[in-house]
């Protein structure tokens, strides 16, 4: 049985997580990627023109506009610290950010209305999700970042190859800065401890969690161990390790996806262990519903002992935990004899894969120029994400907002290097950097059009299996079919 926690201190920590988890419930999911970008041959591709020069003939500021959503909390804080840092380092610029929405969703719906009644009721700039990827590159109301890269002498080999890999289409680059993150296994300590479980050495595969889960319960620690959403994120970076596809056109990334084809051998010994772990009594699923932090309280009360999430909930974690647990109690020093173990003490490791860990691909929010504004309001544009590509300010997303460094520079940042030793976000931060300089760019998950309407036919599968104790196949296949029809409407 789970040690009782003080009255108080459990209140405080889930009304910190009910406050914050906002931040980090935004689903990361997938989208584009070329591997030709990544070896730094994306300069083969036609390019448009991006007049980066045109500030020069502007008369006083050029003002422009960023719609962004889907960031609370610690990440907000630090989109409009960047946006005033830029503001006040020139005099020809003026950024205004406005907040669309508590979800990207809300964002997309926005552009896709404003699109629709002209294009002079768009933004100059827009952040959206990574899984709009092809959809904003099939708009045309979108300048390739690659290009202003390019007019720039900007070298964009500073970006992380799986990054570049990412959000790529065709061959070209398209979002001119991005907001990443990966899945990544969080857990409490002090139930490691406490299970006779050694607190420095998380599992690496869905067998070692499986393992891991079933200790735990045996010793009484917590009723069901693993905290699961059932979100198609994981399902796809799960098969994504091991080099099965989503859909057809190599992931969607040789040409525009038009079937499914992730009803595989893979797919069924996936869902076929979580459901023998979950007829075990060692998980606790949760269906993935916008805005809900119900996996993620499961954790705080105690009621489970680790959870799959994206990495930027790790400040999320530690404002939370308000200062309860330090740095060192939670990183590679833990030493239980000083700590409480009735209270969480989060740690981190890689994704858990099926073969091994860490088989992860970017995932998270992408900034993009449109191509709808005058020359002035392009080049201004740039200038802000081009401020955002250098190093020092480039960090604020990882220091502030939790967000992976993808301009490699940035971990050599003396204040990178500190966060990582010394806060509590940082601690658990680090694996989840380390799994994205080392991940792949080949891997970069699917690229697809209709992606909610495919999200929903996997998560459907998913929550037949894990809910309703439906046949594995069966469901994948249904989801396969559905899937499929999505794709064919997209291409028309």
């Amino acid at each position: 049985m789970t040690t009782s926690r003080s009255p108080r201190r459990r209140g405080l920590a889930v009304l910190g997580v009910a406050a914050l988890v906002v931040a980090a419930c935004s689903d990361p999911p997938t989208s584009g990627g070329n591997a030709d970008v990544a070896a730094g041959d994306g300069d083969e591709a036609e390019l448009p023109d991006c007049p980066v020069d045109a500030l020069e003939d502007a008369e006083g500021p050029v003002e422009v506009t960023l719609w962004f959503g889907g960031l609370a909390g610690s990440a907000n804080v630090a989109m409009r610290q960047i946006v005033d840092a830029f503001n006040a380092s020139q005099d020809q610029v003026v950024v205004n950010a406005s907040d669309q929405g508590v979800s990207y969703a809300e964002v997309y719906r926005e552009f896709t209305s404003a699109a629709s009644a002209g294009d002079d009721q768009l933004p100059d700039m827009i952040y959206l999700e990574d899984t709009q990827l092809q959809a904003m590159a099939d708009s045309g109301k979108v300048l390739p970042a690659q290009a202003c890269m390019e007019a720039a002498d900007y070298d964009i080999t500073e970006l992380e190859p799986a990054v570049r890999s990412k959000y790529s289409v065709g061959g070209v680059l398209y979002p001119a800065y991005m907001n990443v993150s990966t899945p990544v296994l969080y857990y409490n300590k002090a139930h490691w401890e406490r299970a006779g479980l050694d607190p420095s050495d998380p599992p690496e595969t869905l067998e070692e969690v499986w393992e891991h889960a079933r200790a735990i319960k045996e010793a009484g620690v917590a009723d069901k161990p693993l905290s699961l959403k059932t979100t198609r994120w994981f399902f796809e970076t799960w098969l994504t390790g091991v080099g099965v596809d989503m859909v057809d056109e190599g992931n969607g990334r040789d040409g525009l996806a038009t079937e499914a084809t992730f009803a595989t051998e893979e797919a069924e010994e996936l869902m076929t262990m979580l459901k023998e772990m979950d007829d075990e009594g060692l998980v606790n699923a949760f269906a993935n519903t916008e805005g809900s932090i119900d996996h993620y309280l499961a954790l705080v009360t105690q009621e489970s002992s680790m959870l799959i999430e994206t990495s930027t909930a790790s400040t999320t974690i530690r404002d939370a935990l308000g200062g309860t647990i330090t740095a060192e109690q939670a990183g590679v020093d833990f030493d239980p004899s000083a700590i409480d173990l009735s209270v969480l003490v989060p740690g981190t490791g890689p994704f858990p894969g099926i073969e091994e860990p860490g088989q992860v691909f970017p995932s998270g929010g992408a900034f993009y120029l449109l191509n709808t504004s005058s020359p002035e309001e392009v080049a201004a544009s740039w200038a802000f994400m081009e401020f955002m590509l250098q190093p020092e300010n480039a960090k604020i997303w990882h220091l502030q907002g939790g967000y992976l460094p993808v301009v490699k520079d940035v971990e050599d940042e003396p204040e990178v290097q500190d966060f990582w030793e010394h806060d509590l976000a940082g601690v658990l931060l680090q694996p989840a950097a380390e799994q994205l300089s080392e991940a792949d760019p080949d891997r970069s998950g699917p690229l697809i059009g209709p992606y909610p309407d495919v999200a929903d036919a996997v998560e459907a599968a998913m929550e037949g299996i894990l809910f309703d104790d439906q046949d594995v196949s069966s469901a994948l296949t249904r989801a396969q079919e559905r899937a499929t029809e999505a794709l064919e409407r997209y291409a028309g």
